[in-house]
């Protein structure tokens, strides 16, 4: 079994290996394999079969530098998504607690604790100080 870990790891040198895209290939394939359960179309089956083929060339794939590449256009798309997912969770998490607001010159969002009145606020990306007001 330990011959059989070592002969792996050798041919996987020098290969891409896993990344973000394709892990989310994978979550795209199985929800693909999920609803095919369902509806039983050839076409879900074959692209979720060909999302399969791709994730799977990317990583035994040699050619680093395109790899890379493609993973970087990838988070590219999906952070400022998954940033903006979060932050809708967030308010729903912390409404009880926290208020959200936006820094008037940078625009980055703030938390800020849930007191009545009219705060002032520093934000921490650019040190603005403005002034916030909350019922």
């Amino acid at each position: 079994m330990n011959n059989w870990k070592m002969r792996l790891a050798q041919w996987m040198r020098g290969r891409y290996g896993i990344d973000a895209l394709y892990k989310g290939l994978i979550n795209v394939y199985f929800v693909l394999l999920i609803i095919n359960m369902f509806v039983r179309s050839s076409v879900l089956f074959y692209l979720s079969l060909t999302i399969l083929v791709v994730a799977m060339y990317r990583v035994f794939s040699r050619q680093l530098a395109k790899r890379r590449q493609e993973n970087t256009k990838y988070l590219a798309l999906r952070d400022p998504i998954k940033k903006k997912v979060l932050l809708a969770f967030n308010r729903i998490r912390f409404f009880r607690t926290h208020r959200y607001r936006t820094c008037p010159n940078c625009k980055t969002t703030l938390r800020l604790r849930k007191q009545a009145g009219t705060m002032t606020v520093t934000c921490p990306v650019c040190k603005t100080v403005f002034q916030v007001t909350m019922r």
